[in-house]
């Protein structure tokens, strides 16, 4: 099996036990060979417990698909106190909003277990995009289903506070 078959499969094992809230990336009708595609234009990061991944405002246009591990992301409350505002697990992806908007991150996200995640670059992406137009485009929407369950659970914790 080729390495990137090996990240196929490790990233679908972390899918098997589907992220909470519908956050699991979706892309049921990708076979091997697309998602073997799309991790060849990735690089494995670990992650040990406690060390930071993503600081807030940092200008980074990366998105990191979550292999195994817990991460959690925080944001800053009233100007002074940390809060967590997401776990997320194993088959969901963090750093969406900047890969997706160019912009600074708008939260800091860290290792609460150590972790192994796939980064792909927006310049990888771009490259993944020319081979594959219309994989490229199922990749986008299933990022904005992500993007559109996270909003859906922060409006329906705000209603519950």
């Amino acid at each position: 099996m080729s390495e990137s078959a090996d990240r196929y499969s490790a990233f679908l094992r972390g899918m098997a036990d589907p992220a909470p809230h519908g956050e699991t990336l979706l892309l049921p009708q990708w076979q091997i060979a697309d998602w073997s595609s799309l991790f060849s234009h990735t690089q494995s990061v670990q992650v040990v417990r406690g060390r930071v991944l993503i600081e807030k405002d940092a200008r980074e246009r990366a998105l990191y698909f979550v292999v195994s591990g817990l991460l959690e992301v925080t944001t800053i409350l009233g100007g002074m106190a940390m809060a967590a505002i997401a776990k997320i697990r194993p088959g969901s992806v963090v750093g969406e909003l900047s890969f997706l908007d160019g912009q600074p991150r708008s939260a800091k996200v860290w290792a609460i277990a150590d972790s192994e995640l796939y980064r792909l670059e927006f310049a990888a992406y771009e490259a993944f995009a020319d081979e594959h137009p219309r994989k490229a485009c199922d990749l986008l929407l299933a990022l904005g289903g992500v993007v559109s369950m996270r909003l859906r659970n922060t409006l329906a914790q705000r209603g519950r506070a």
